[in-house]
């Protein structure tokens, strides 16, 4: 039997011997090939990972006698309507020969090969994983927790494997918060961790992250491609489609103003004005956008998001180190006094467990002085929605520029950051959904926007009114205190007017 044999008939318009042989593509003949232990495949809809796996989980137990591997897809009715299918349709096209066992709903649950080698399918939500395995096969990933994940580790221990034991993962992509990100990271390739076992004695495990497109497919049928793409928002293509992770849309926007060709560019650093950073902390997940504010020779207030960072399970010091090294990298003639630092009013706070991270970093070595204040919500989402919906500055700049290296903050203004979905018949608030990942660029915008953008759009006529108002100005120089002749005016004129 040759490797060719497993796949179907060549449908590549672009190949000469189209319709005359069979072959796989070019990552699943990558997935074949690969010497490492774990290998994630993460790719657009339609994009031929199931079909790469279980040639991979057939060419296993075929070439290792006695080898056994176990196929899990979330739920019965998904194994049996498309990964156990794939599988059986790819034994039935090799021609490969085989018996049953376990027969539930008319499927069966365990096959043997004549080298007596085993294949085991399995629904992830029950599975209860007691033999050992050669290799194993989990479909849609993402509908799983880690836990299957990690026992399954705890069993790809079949002696008979040898050096050949594997594990092949496959989704579409999920959230930048899956498990899956966090195990496999974020760029496609190759690595090795280094676990050291007992003391002194180290030993590596090798893991690969593949990426695939549907435009890679050539097996799907005419117009699927044109299909999928309609309708679909520059986001959504690079997951759907590319197969990059990105945010899966679960409720309207929090800021739908934001236009992709008109807020996301190349902003320039401007030297003449300081550099904001917005700060929200939080253990899990702490995030940092760096910002300017500016006005052109129309006299217009203009925002620019320059870059942003983030950490996870880090403490505020560490948090800290790493942005101030951070600012010194990217902007190295930067004056000191030119950086602002701003931050919500609750990073301030004395608790139990000590003071706040804006107070802790007050102090030295970091001398960080942060303005800060309470930032509400709503009041934010509005002032921040009216400012991109004002119209092109007569200066011919964008008002409102997120840098294009800065794909969070851009995916959160697109739809990451979005609201909770609407219930019919309820009244849903204006209030966005926490998701732990999101809502922490966008609350750091949202606290960098009160203290810098909202003084900006006050009218300074209406400030010099309200100045006027100020006891402290009003009895200036007067023998008295302020503010306690200003609550005697008012009571004055309240028991006048009674």
């Amino acid at each position: 039997m040759q490797i060719s044999d497993l796949f179907p008939v060549c449908a590549d318009k672009t190949c000469p011997q189209v319709g005359q042989h069979k072959h796989p593509t070019e990552s699943q003949l990558e997935l074949i090939q690969s010497g490492d232990r774990y290998i994630y495949l993460q790719g657009g809809y339609g994009s031929a990972k199931t079909l790469g796996a279980c040639a991979v989980g057939v060419l296993l137990s075929l070439q290792i006698p006695g080898n056994r591997g176990i196929v899990i897809r979330e739920t019965y009715p998904k194994l049996h309507d498309n990964t156990q299918r794939v599988f059986m349709e790819m034994l039935e096209r090799a021609k490969i020969k085989w018996r049953g066992r376990e027969n539930r709903d008319g499927w069966y649950h365990r096959i043997i090969f004549s080298n007596k080698s085993e294949v085991h399918f399995r629904e992830g939500r029950t599975v209860r994983l007691g033999a050992d395995y050669g290799w194993f096969f989990v479909d849609e990933t993402s509908e799983v927790e880690e836990k299957l994940f990690k026992n399954l580790q705890a069993r790809l221990r079949l002696p008979a494997a040898g050096p050949y034991l594997r594990g092949v993962l496959t989704s579409n992509p999920p959230h930048q918060n899956h498990w899956l990100h966090k195990v496999f990271g974020e760029d496609p390739g190759s690595f090795t961790r280094e676990v050291e076992v007992t003391p002194g004695h180290f030993e590596q495990t090798t893991f690969r992250f593949m990426q695939v497109s549907t435009r890679q497919n050539p097996h799907n049928p005419p117009g699927y491609l044109a299909d999928l793409l309609t309708g679909l928002t520059q986001a959504e293509i690079a997951r759907l489609v590319e197969g990059g992770y990105g945010y899966i849309p679960d409720g309207p926007p929090a800021y739908p103003k934001f236009e992709h060709y008109r807020h996301v560019g190349l902003p320039q650093f401007k030297k003449e004005y300081p550099l904001v950073r917005g700060w929200d902390f939080g253990f899990r997940h702490p995030a940092v956008t760096f910002h300017q504010f500016w006005r052109c020779l129309k006299g217009q207030i203009h925002w620019s998001i320059l870059d942003a960072m983030d950490a996870r399970m880090v403490e505020a010091v560490p948090l800290a180190e790493s942005v101030l090294a951070y600012t010194k990298t990217a902007w190295p003639t930067l004056d000191p006094i030119m950086i602002e630092d701003v931050g919500d009013a609750a990073g301030a706070k004395v608790s139990d467990t000590g003071p706040g991270p804006i107070i802790q970093l007050a102090s030295p070595p970091w001398n960080l002085q942060f303005a800060y204040k309470k930032c509400e919500i709503e009041p934010g989402l509005r002032m921040i929605r009216d400012f991109m919906s004002l119209a092109e500055c007569e200066c011919g700049q964008s008002r409102f520029l997120v840098h294009r290296k800065c794909r969070y903050v851009v995916e959160g203004f697109q739809g990451g950051y979005h609201l909770k979905r609407d219930v019919a018949g309820k009244l849903v608030k204006d209030e966005p959904q926490k998701d732990g990942f999101y809502d922490d660029f966008m609350d750091s915008v949202r606290y960098t926007a009160e203290h810098c953008l909202r003084p900006e759009l006050i009218d300074a006529n209406l400030l010099e009114a309200l100045d006027r108002t100020d006891p402290r100005r009003m009895y200036k120089g007067r023998d008295r205190d302020p503010w306690r002749a200003a609550v005697r005016k008012i009571m004055q004129r309240a028991e006048r007017g009674a």
